[in-house]
């Protein structure tokens, strides 16, 4: 328990620190940007792409595509992820939210796969395609870590930490 308040407080941190950089680097707060969009009849605000996938030579490229982050635990994950493989020098970490959307999903994967990734954790928007993502990872020779779309079984980014570096210990001892 008190490891979970530790990384909810800490999550909630970081996520009140991207909201004050978002707002202070554009000169006008998001609710100023809503409100400007809505005067003008029709008119939106602008949708910054934040799905950029990078790959960084010498470095494992690791991408998460979230099946969305709607629930409160879907969040978590998501940045624990982020925390777990971003925290070391050896990783270059992606992550892209599908929006609950498969057509969505199935782009950013396809993305991924192009970019290339070395590995990608999935969590899937509808369970019917998984054995496509994986027949097309395997062509790619990505390696695919479908992941279980429930609160409870739910991996946090620490466990797929050392999942991946005990991998990588049996490669290396197999070498």
């Amino acid at each position: 328990m008190k490891r979970f308040l530790y990384c909810s407080s800490i999550i909630m941190i970081l996520l009140s620190l991207a909201a004050c950089g978002k707002a202070l680097s554009s000169g006008q707060t998001q609710t100023e940007e809503e409100h400007r969009a809505y005067v003008i009849e029709d008119e939106y605000p602008e949708i910054e792409d934040d799905d950029k996938i990078t790959v960084e030579l010498g470095k494992i490229n690791i991408g998460f595509i979230q099946q969305s982050n709607l629930e409160e635990w879907q969040v978590i994950q998501s940045e624990s992820f982020y925390m777990a493989f971003s925290s070391s020098g050896e990783y270059n970490y992606n992550s892209l939210d599908a929006f609950g959307e498969i057509e969505r999903q199935k782009e950013l994967f396809n993305r991924m796969i192009e970019a290339p990734m070395d590995i990608i954790f999935l969590v899937p928007t509808d369970e019917s395609l998984v054995e496509d993502f994986k027949a097309q990872a395997d062509g790619a020779h990505v390696e695919l870590i479908i992941m279980n779309k429930d609160e409870q079984h739910a991996m946090n980014g620490e466990e797929a930490r050392k999942m991946l570096e005990e991998a990588t210990n049996q490669t290396d001892k197999k070498r």
